[in-house]
């Protein structure tokens, strides 16, 4: 069941045969490196379809995802924008991990992101009723930054590898820019 909103974007839950398309767009579309690998990430190299399919496994694809996470479509204008989606969800600390990123450079500034981003946000809010949202972009991405602060997260802070991985048993970046949402 797609999750609508009021100004003309949906997301819709992915399925086993969106997996590759959304591989696709991280890894090997025209804004890839403004998010990952050199020059300007090389700690965070794209990932291999194998480790891409041990991050993003089975469950996110499923029906109902698997409890902890899911990945949907957003969807816009007519067709697939970008993907955003959700991990760690964990309510006894009332917060869930989210992550997005556009399909290619034409689908960027148009505030796709940060809507897709609200919509999951009051979604998750009402379904499991979790009020913490955690996004953590390289402080470098001054354009996600900007994105994520556009959907109502503030910065809190950054996490170094180590910091993150203690916290969230996963990171990124050297620089995680911590960035919360409350409701």
């Amino acid at each position: 069941m797609n999750i609508d909103s009021m100004e003309g974007l949906s997301l819709r839950p992915a399925l086993p045969p969106d997996r590759a398309k959304i591989f696709e767009w991280l890894c090997h579309s025209d804004i890839t490196a403004c998010v990952l690998g050199p020059p300007d990430y090389p700690e965070h190299p794209a990932p291999t379809w194998e480790e891409f399919c041990l991050d993003y496994h089975d469950a996110f694809f499923g029906p109902e995802g698997d409890g902890r996470g899911r990945v949907y479509l957003i969807l816009a204008g007519g067709g697939e924008v970008g993907t955003v989606g959700y991990d760690l969800l964990d309510r006894e600390k009332d917060r869930v991990v989210l992550d997005i990123w556009m399909r290619a450079e034409r689908f960027c500034g148009r505030g796709h992101g940060s809507r897709a981003l609200d919509v999951l946000v009051r979604h998750l809010h009402e379904a499991y009723g979790v009020g913490t949202f955690i996004i953590s972009p390289s402080a470098r991405n001054g354009r996600a930054v900007a994105a994520y602060r556009k959907a109502g997260f503030e910065p809190a802070g950054v996490l170094d590898r180590a910091a993150q991985e203690a916290e969230f048993g996963l990171s990124e970046y050297d620089d995680n820019l911590l960035m919360i949402r409350r409701l």
